[in-house]
This record gives C-alpha cells, sequence and structure tokens, in this order.
C-alpha cells in the first residue's frame, strides 16, 4: 500500500526519462481518488509538466507518435489534480491548452516552428460558425463585407467546407491579419456567434475536413490493432471533457480571454464559453452539454439573435429551446434539461405545458431544487398561490441556501396570509430571503475587476474632457483622477462596484456629449419661430471606450426585484441597490442592440413655435389601474405647447380603455408591442421627442431598456418606480426633499462655490454622493424631483366615474339634497351587500394588504364594528380567519366578513358601503384610495416615519392631503391609528332626518362643517360634497401643473443647468399651482 507522500516521489520519478506511463497513470489516478493530498502535490505536478513538455512549449523526446495519447492523459489528469488543489492558478489552464494542441496537430507539426495553437483553432471554429450562419443571414457585419471586398485573409471565409481545405493551418498562416479583419471595430472583438443545433455538427468536417473530422493527433496515435477501435471515440470523449474544462475556466473568471498576437482579448467572455461548447457538442452529443448551451444562450441579451430555418429572426432564448429539444432526444429523462425548458415554456406564456414538463422532470428526480422552484413559480405566477407553497418548502429542504425559493415562498405565504411561521413581528422566511438578497449585492461588486485597466488613465481623462467640452477645473482633474485610480488594483476585498462605474460613466459621458451636439447647432435656443435641420446621424460624437462592455459579463441581478421591495421591510440602501442592479441590468441589455457599445442619439431640433414634443411609454394602456387613472390626460394636453405620442409595449386586450387611445385624434397612439427595443428607439428619435416619460418602471411588461438607450433629452419618471430616469415627478408627502441625493449632493456644491471653487459637474461619484452603492441610508431617489402641487397622483373619477350623477335633478340639487341623496344610496347598497348587519355596526374595510394585528385590536375595542375584506386571493380568506381565531379568539374573528372582488364600476360605487377604511403600512393603497375618497369615505392614511423612504407606503397619505382634509385622516404611527379608527368609529351615530331641500328662509348647511352626525359621518359629508372642487379630482388643472413640470425640465436642459452645481440650484423643480406661472428653482 503506498502512502500519499511516496505516490507524489513516484509522480515527478516517473517521467524522468522514458515516462513510464503505466505508472503516471496509476499514481495520477490515485491521487485523484484520495480525500486529501500532501502539500508536496502541486510542486510534483508542475515538475511532472515540466519533463514533459518544455517551458516554450516543445515535447520531451521520449514522446512519439504512438504515445501522444498517453501524454494527453497525464497532462488531463495532472490539470484536473491541480484544479482540485488550488482553481485559480495558470499553470492549470496551461495543462488543459497542450492538451487540447496535442490533437488538433499531428506530433510533427507540435515540434515545428509552425505549431498549431489553441488560438488557431478557436479562430477557426468561430470562421466556420459565421460562414454556417452566413447560409441563413440577410445581414452581414458591414466590416465584414467590407473584408471581403477588399479579400486578403478574409478570403478564408469562401473556401469554409472544401474538403481539401486545412482552415487550422490556413488561419494559423494567415496570423492576425485575420483577426484584425474580422473584429468589430466598434467593439474590439468578435461578435458572439449563435449556432443551431444542426449547424455545430458541422463544426468537425470543416475543421478537420482532410482527416474526415477526426483531429490530426488522435489519427497519429490511433493503434491499427483492431482491439482498439473504441480509441478515436474516447479520445473525442475525453477531448469534449477538456474542452469544457476551459469553458468553465473562462466563465468562472479563472483565467484571462484568448489572446493572440493581438494583445488583447478577442473573445467576450460569452463568446468564447459558448464556442468552446459549440465544438465540445459537435464532438460528442451530450444531453448535459446541450443543458448548457441552452443556459448560456438565454443568458445572452435579447439582441443577440440570428435567423431561423424558415427567415425568422429568433433571439436566444428561442434557441435555447431547439438545443433544450435537442438534448431531450439523447436523455428524455434528463431532468436540468426538463426543468429548464419547463421555465422556457413558463415564461412564454405556455403555463399547463410547464407543468407538464416540471411533472416529469420531477417524477425523474424528485429533489431537484431548481425544477421544484420552477413548479412553484409557475403555480404562483398564474395565481396558484397555496398550490406552490409546497413546492418551496421541499426545494428549501434539499438545498437550505436556495435563493430563489425563499423569495417566492415569502410572497406566496403573505400573499395567502398563511402566517404560521411569522410570531407576532417576523416572518422568518422573508428574513431569510432579505439576508441572501443583501449578500448578492455585496457579491456583485466582484463581478467585474480590471476593465478600466484596458485604458490608460489619460485615455480616460481625454474622454471626459470631450464630454464636458470644455476644460476641467483643478478640483475636477483632481476628482476624476482620484475615481479612476480607486480601481487600479486587482484587490477585490474592497467595495467598489467597477462594472457599474463605468456604465455610470458611460451614461454620463452620453448626456453631456448629446446636450453639447445640441448647443453646437442650435446654441442655446428653447424654441424655435422657424423650422430647423434635423441632426447628421454620420457628425455623431462617438465613445470609443463604450467597446469594454463586450467584454463584460450580464450584470447580476439580485432575486428580489424592484416591485418586490414594495411589500418587504428593506433599508433605503437596500432597495436602492436592488433597482440600481436592474438599471445597470437594462443598460447593459440595451447596448446589446447595437453590438455592445453605447450610442449617442441626435437630439430633436429646438420645439417649433414652442411645442414640445411628449412621449409616454408604457405596457398598461389597457383595462389596468393606470389607464383608469390617467385617460383623459393625453388629451387634456394644451395642442398649442404640446404635441402627445402614447407608445403602447403591450398589444391591445381587445378592452374598452384600448378602443378609447386606439380612436383618439387629439394625440398619437402607437402599438409598439411587436416591435424589438432598437426599432422603438428609433422611432422615438425620429418622432424627436423632447421629453420621454416613463408610466411603468420596473413592472411587468415595462420596456425600462428604451430609457437606458438614452433616445431622447429629458427622461421623467410618472405614476411608476423606474431607473435610468432625470427627473421624478412627486410631492413633498410622497418623496420627502432630504431623501434625493441630488438635492443634498447640490448643496455641498453650493459651499464650495461659496468658496471660490467654480466646479460645476463633477461627475460619478465612487461610494459616496449620488452613488447607489454609498453606504449612506439617508437618501433613497437619484433623480431630481419635480414636485406637484396637491399630490403627484393623477386621478379620472371626476370625468369617468360619474354615473351616480346622470338625471338633470342631480345637476340642479342643492348640497342638503345630494346629501340626503347619497345617504339613501348608500343605505340601499349597504343592505344588499351585508343585509343581516345592524345599522350602528360601524364598517371598517380595506381592499389591500394587510396590518392584520393592529385590525383585530380595532375591532376588540369597537366591539359594534365588522372588518370587511376582499377575497383575493380566494386562498387567504381560511388562513385569516385561522390566524385570527388564534390572535384574536373567535368573537373578533366572527366579526371578519369578505366578499369577491367587483367589477371597476361596481367597485367605486360600494366603496361608500364602507364607514371608514384602513390603510396599510409597506405599501399603501394607491388607485383604492382615490375610489375610496371619490365615493365620499374616509381613510386613516399613514405618513410613517419609519417608512419616510418609501414612496410607496406614503401615495395614501399624498391623495389624503390633496382633498384638503388629509390632518384628519393621516396619521404618523401605529398607535395613532389604533386610536384615531376608534375615535372615528366611536363618533359614529344615525344622523337627524335631512330634508330634501331648506326650509324657505332656511341656509343650506349642506356644505358646511357639522358635528350633528359624528365626526366620522360629517368627514364622510365634506369628501362627498367637495369632490368636484377639490385638487385630488381636478384633472384639468393637474395636467396643467404638470405642463408647467414639462417646460420647466426642457428649459434646464437646454441652458445645461441639469448639469450644473452650485448657485442657488438644488435641482428640484417646484411647480406653482398658480394659472400661467411656475417656479424653478433649481
Amino acid at each position: 500500500m503506498y502512502s500519499l507522500g511516496e505516490l507524489t516521489n513516484d509522480l515527478e520519478s516517473s517521467a524522468r526519462g522514458c515516462p513510464d506511463w503505466d505508472l503516471l497513470d496509476n499514481v495520477l489516478g490515485m491521487l485523484l481518488a484520495s480525500p486529501s493530498l500532501p502539500e508536496k502535490t502541486l510542486d510534483a505536478c508542475r515538475s511532472t509538466c515540466s519533463q514533459l513538455i518544455s517551458r516554450d512549449g516543445q515535447l520531451s523526446p521520449a514522446v512519439n507518435p504512438q504515445t501522444i495519447h498517453r501524454l494527453f492523459n497525464v497532462l488531463v489528469n495532472i490539470a484536473n489534480l491541480m484544479h482540485r488543489i488550488d482553481s485559480t492558478i495558470p499553470a492549470t489552464t496551461e495543462c488543459y491548452v497542450h492538451a487540447i494542441e496535442l490533437v488538433i496537430q499531428s506530433p510533427q507539426s507540435y515540434r515545428s516552428a509552425s505549431k498549431l495553437t489553441i488560438h488557431d483553432f478557436a479562430l477557426s471554429a468561430w470562421t466556420i460558425g459565421l460562414a454556417l450562419s452566413f447560409v441563413r443571414e440577410s445581414r452581414v457585419p458591414p466590416h465584414i463585407a467590407h473584408a471581403l471586398k477588399c479579400g486578403g485573409h478574409v478570403g478564408i471565409l469562401t473556401r469554409v467546407g472544401n474538403p481539401d481545405f486545412d482552415i487550422v493551418q490556413a488561419v494559423h498562416d494567415a496570423g492576425d491579419g485575420l483577426l484584425q479583419a474580422l473584429v468589430d471595430p466598434a467593439t474590439g472583438s468578435l461578435p458572439n456567434l449563435i449556432l443551431f443545433p444542426e449547424q455545430i455538427h458541422h463544426l468537425p468536417a470543416f475543421l478537420f475536413s482532410s482527416r474526415k473530422g477526426v483531429p490530426p493527433g488522435i489519427l497519429a496515435s490511433h493503434p491499427t490493432n483492431s482491439a482498439h477501435d473504441q480509441y478515436p471515440l474516447n479520445i473525442k470523449t475525453a477531448t469534449t471533457s477538456v474542452l469544457l474544462c476551459l469553458a468553465r475556466r473562462y466563465q468562472s473568471a479563472q483565467t484571462t480571454s484568448l489572446q493572440g498576437d493581438y494583445a488583447k482579448p478577442y473573445f467576450t467572455t460569452d463568446g468564447i464559453v459558448l464556442l468552446l461548447h459549440y465544438i465540445a457538442a459537435s464532438l460528442c452529443p451530450n444531453a448535459s452539454v446541450f443543458n448548457d448551451i441552452g443556459v448560456i444562450l438565454c443568458g445572452l441579451g435579447p439582441g443577440e439573435t440570428a435567423t431561423g430555418p424558415q427567415g425568422q429572426l429568433m433571439n436566444g432564448r428561442d434557441i435555447a429551446r431547439l438545443y433544450y429539444e435537442r438534448g431531450l432526444q439523447v436523455d428524455s429523462t434528463h431532468p436540468h434539461l426538463l426543468s429548464n425548458l419547463g421555465s422556457l415554456l413558463k415564461d412564454a406564456g405556455h403555463t399547463s405545458h410547464a407543468i407538464g414538463i416540471f411533472n416529469r422532470a420531477l417524477m425523474v428526480h424528485p429533489d431537484l431544487d431548481i425544477a421544484l422552484v420552477n413548479m412553484g413559480n409557475t403555480l404562483k405566477d398564474s395565481g396558484q398561490l397555496s398550490e406552490a407553497i409546497p413546492y418551496y418548502l421541499r426545494a428549501i429542504s434539499v438545498n437550505p441556501d436556495f435563493t430563489d425559493a425563499y423569495c417566492g415562498l415569502s410572497h406566496s405565504m403573505n400573499a395567502v396570509c398563511q402566517w404560521s411561521e411569522r410570531g407576532d413581528t417576523q416572518n422568518v422566511w422573508m428574513q431569510k430571503a432579505i439576508e441572501i438578497c443583501e449578500k448578492q449585492l455585496s457579491d456583485a461588486n466582484s463581478q467585474t475587476v480590471g476593465f478600466l485597466r484596458t485604458k490608460s488613465l489619460e485615455e480616460w481623462m481625454s474622454l471626459v474632457r470631450a464630454a464636458c467640452g470644455r476644460p476641467l477645473s483643478p478640483h475636477e482633474e483632481e476628482e476624476w483622477i482620484r475615481r479612476f485610480q480607486l480601481f487600479d488594483s486587482d484587490d477585490t476585498s474592497d467595495s467598489h462596484d467597477e462594472g457599474s462605474f463605468l456604465i455610470r460613466t458611460i451614461e454620463w459621458c452620453i448626456t453631456r456629449m448629446q446636450h453639447a451636439w445640441y448647443i453646437k447647432v442650435y446654441g442655446h435656443s428653447v424654441r424655435s419661430d422657424g423650422a430647423q435641420p434635423s441632426l447628421s446621424r454620420s457628425h455623431r460624437p462617438t465613445l470609443p471606450t463604450s467597446g469594454l462592455l463586450s467584454s463584460m459579463k450580464y450584470p447580476r441581478l439580485p432575486f428580489i426585484l424592484p416591485f418586490h421591495t414594495f411589500t418587504l421591510p428593506l433599508t433605503s440602501r437596500t432597495i436602492r441597490l436592488i433597482a440600481h442592479r436592474n438599471a445597470i441590468n437594462a443598460f447593459f441589455t440595451a447596448t446589446t442592440y447595437t453590438g455592445r457599445t453605447a450610442v449617442i442619439y441626435p437630439p430633436p431640433p429646438p420645439p417649433l413655435h414652442g411645442t414640445l414634443n411628449i412621449g409616454y411609454v408604457s405596457s398598461d394602456f389597457n383595462d389596468h389601474p393606470l389607464s383608469h387613472l390617467m385617460k383623459s390626460v393625453f388629451g387634456l394636453h394644451n395642442s398649442q405647447s404640446f404635441n402627445v405620442f402614447l407608445y403602447a409595449t403591450s398589444p391591445s386586450d381587445g378592452s374598452p380603455h384600448r378602443q378609447y387611445y386606439e380612436r383618439q385624434t387629439a394625440f398619437q397612439f402607437l402599438d409598439v408591442s411587436l416591435w424589438s427595443n432598437s426599432t422603438i428607439v428609433e422611432k422615438i428619435v425620429q418622432d424627436q421627442i423632447h421629453i420621454l416619460v416613463n408610466l411603468g418602471g420596473y413592472t411587468k411588461g415595462a420596456r425600462n431598456e428604451i430609457f437606458a438607450a438614452r433616445p431622447c433629452p429629458v427622461q421623467i419618471s410618472l405614476m411608476g418606480f423606474a431607473g435610468w430616469c432625470d427627473y421624478l415627478v412627486c410631492d413633498p408627502i410622497a418623496c420627502p426633499t432630504d431623501l434625493f441625493a441630488s438635492l443634498s449632493a447640490r448643496s455641498k456644491s453650493s459651499l464650495s462655490m461659496a468658496s471660490g471653487d467654480t466646479c460645476r459637474d463633477i461627475g460619478v461619484p465612487v461610494n459616496e454622493g449620488c452613488d447607489p452603492a454609498s453606504p449612506s441610508t439617508n437618501w433613497i431617489y437619484t433623480e431630481c424631483p419635480i414636485y406637484m402641487p396637491h399630490t403627484f397622483f393623477v386621478t379620472d373619477h371626476k370625468q369617468s366615474y360619474r354615473q351616480d350623477e346622470q338625471d338633470q335633478l342631480h345637476t340642479l340639487a342643492t348640497p342638503s339634497q345630494l346629501w340626503a341623496t347619497e345617504l339613501r344610496r348608500r343605505e340601499e347598497a349597504r343592505r344588499s351587500l351585508f343585509p343581516d348587519l345592524p345599522k350602528d355596526v360601524v364598517i371598517f374595510a380595506n381592499f389591500n394588504q394587510l396590518i392584520f394585528w393592529t385590525w383585530l385590536r380595532i375591532l376588540y375595542r369597537v366591539p359594534r364594528s365588522i372588518l370587511w375584506l376582499l377575497r383575493f386571493p380566494a386562498a387567504g380568506e381560511a388562513n385569516l380567519l385561522q390566524t385570527a381565531t388564534a390572535w384574536a379568539g373567535p368573537e373578533v374573528a366572527s366579526r371578519i366578513r369578505f366578499t369577491d372582488v367587483a367589477p371597476k364600476e361596481a367597485h367605486i360605487f360600494r366603496c361608500r358601503i364602507a364607514d371608514l377604511v384602513l390603510d396599510t403600512v409597506e405599501c399603501c393603497a394607491h388607485t383604492v384610495a382615490t375610489d375610496v375618497l371619490w365615493s365620499g369615505t374616509p381613510l386613516i392614511a399613514g405618513a410613517w416615519p419609519n417608512h419616510r423612504h418609501k414612496m410607496s407606503s406614503r401615495v395614501a397619505a399624498s391623495v389624503a392631503y390633496a382633498t384638503g382634509l388629509g390632518k384628519h385622516m393621516v396619521v404618523h404611527s401605529r398607535e395613532e391609528y389604533e386610536d384615531r379608527a376608534v375615535t372615528l368609529a366611536n363618533s359614529l351615530k344615525c344622523p337627524p332626518s335631512v330634508p330634501t331641500s331648506p326650509l324657505k328662509g332656511q341656509k343650506d348647511v349642506g356644505s358646511e362643517w357639522s358635528q350633528d352626525g359624528g365626526e366620522l359621518l360629517e368627514l364622510r359629508r365634506r369628501l362627498f360634497l367637495t369632490r368636484k372642487s377639490m385638487p385630488l379630482f381636478d384633472t384639468a388643472r393637474w395636467t396643467r401643473n404638470l405642463e408647467k413640470g414639462y417646460i420647466a425640465a426642457w428649459t434646464r436642459w437646454v441652458e445645461g443647468r441639469q448639469f450644473g452645481l452650485g448657485g442657488k440650484e438644488d435641482g428640484c423643480i417646484r411647480v406653482d399651482d398658480n394659472e400661467g406661472d411656475f417656479e424653478s428653482f433649481l
């Protein structure tokens, strides 16, 4: 029995002189099988390699053609052994590379000066793939088309497939001249190659055409004895394994990408990993390799496309499905293939088919965590929340660190109010999900290291100066240099996010250079009185450094999405980092349409006669709450001052709401749901949009990539929670001033200005100021605010929901008559919905999510009361009643009533039935709050101090104040919330009889404040009788104020104040409610 030390000594000695191949194989096999290894094993591996292959790559004289296959096996085993000891050392990659180079050529070539390299091999395979793609592609990259016309080395493309053509040798002989002709000049790298399963089958035949697709090294060492007929297949299998090992090392950044004499990587990480997988699958078709190719293709951006067999344009996900299906032909029970195919089907909307595929995967592998989570997600997203929960629990039991499982479980359990793990104050699953997400955000910093060093400091500073269009002040020079120097190290232990800094710097340059382009052509003209020429794209400024994006991996996304942050108890820093990672990802996706380079789009000419072109982008121009709220806004815009364009990114649902938009002539409505992002961007540029408004933000169906591409000068977020915008339309209640980073930064800059510093634009901060990664928890918004008077939240109830005011008598009625009619209408609706309820029972209601414990306390303190909730989802009813019984007893639980969700009109009508609506904390009522207030029903909303950083927690307070009665409805703590609800409920008493009209000689007191029916009833009367005049429901007034904000934003951009700092400006646009006037103290 050998000791490990003896095995290590044998490893070195067996390679000396004439290698003892059998002993080498045995020793390496035993070391690989050993659970532990002595310290000197790594040195022994290096020594063994050096004895077999010299430092300059020459083979030992003892290696002959008949033993090439033995050397191949030894190199692979040594590489596997070194990888196990230390996966980061470059020598491991060198061993794998030597093994591949043995296979691709004869031993004679290996010993000659014209030895083929892995560089030759990879470039040859890529060239073959490009030639294969030309069979279907009608679009040849312009730089390659130009090279073909000029002749030279690129003519190799025309000889691919010739039986007598040795492409690997030809590529080697061409040197880097061929590479320079094929590299995209915009990115400095070869485009990612997207091939179909039937195309990769041809790779071996074309790579080794003169040897019938068998690599030369395999043939050279193939024994003639018929007993070794399996030999070529075995070596092919081993070669496939080595190619996959190399691919994994490139993918995990354990080695740098391939370089020739070209002196820099010419493959993107995705490009080389995908190519190596193509070759591996072509040599040895394998279900797992097909699965891996599908996963890689799914990770490519939507701009990475290829032409399908019927001439259709297909993206990476479309082609990934073909690889999954091809893999299942090889192994129909491969669980990962089944799970990944099911995920694609689910994302494509084929829910039932996806569930069937997941069931197949789980039958084969019941404990496959990814299949369990995918099944859970599919059930959850289709509304089957209760059914999803067991799958998430099973996934967590199998893999306690599986992040996606915690998020899905937390969401599903809260949605159906299953709080068995919650305790009094804490949701265990939710907290686990938050911890994992925060770790993901922290780990993202190490994803991209070293990219900035591919350019010199002076090159970066030249770019900054060019973007500014002016000399930098000494302070600016110092700040920029300091920031770039932060990344001049390989150390990944700090918290600097290099990828984020690069993308933010590029975006910073785009906005400045677009503005400089406008000023150069049009001057500081805010408007023009005559037609102006459009800018020529041939004169557009360029960003040479943006090609670095082509070498970056897709930015990782945290599994908690921005929309999920509304309902989770997260810090301000975590919320903004989640949104920032998604914004970075959107920018990266946007650049895939332009070859991973940033494009500076031409700004529009000055508004003709002062008429601004405003574009609204949304996926919700259908039967959706946003559409209900904004229906009249677009037509209420002043047509003399604004041209309005609506870009619908979702198809028609056939509803009256969509039909309303489609038939309007007051604005231009365009269905772009089937357009690519790049086509939409080009259309926005063609329409000469001055201000683009994001109505969706981080919601389903949104196209934030459009905004990340920066197609127009000014970008504004409205009614959504969006990224890549310059301004956020809000109000001081929903978004307190101190939560905007720009206001704080500009305030500090003002101090610098006062001390004599003339710095105006200090650029992109790192871990400070308005960097989302800043450790500060004192701010949340990177945008500048456009503060609306009253509320930022728009409504359309005054125009759309007046069905109860159709008769002429209602128009002529006095306030007392209106109030009496409303009381009768409300009593009838109450009897209809709750026929068993006595008149003196107070109806508390909520139509959103829950702060359940507080509500139970309110029910306990108001014995003659019920709580009215909706079955949304229906599965929540039983769980809530069970929780209420456990927490407050059966009597209180018996006073919780559920009804089904009603259609919009019926919902608004029956809102009047409730006496008081109780709002929530983490994500308060938005549209529902306005529905309730329009019906005259008071609500209790929170302006919670510990939720100041969450706009989604403060919207109800904002709209409540816009009624003019906010001080009666807005509270600031849980204690005040509970006490206020109890006080209002106990104030309620049956009102005195109200005459249908005032008696002769009496004053009509219907619109005056009165306490005759108790404070709650009087608050209702006040809301109901003043709803047509209060700011909350004055849509035309709100639209006029919004227009003032638009004009201010455009003016600031033209004058450069959007980028400037200091002076009296704080970056905020404050809209004054006075007609015809606006303030812009910026």
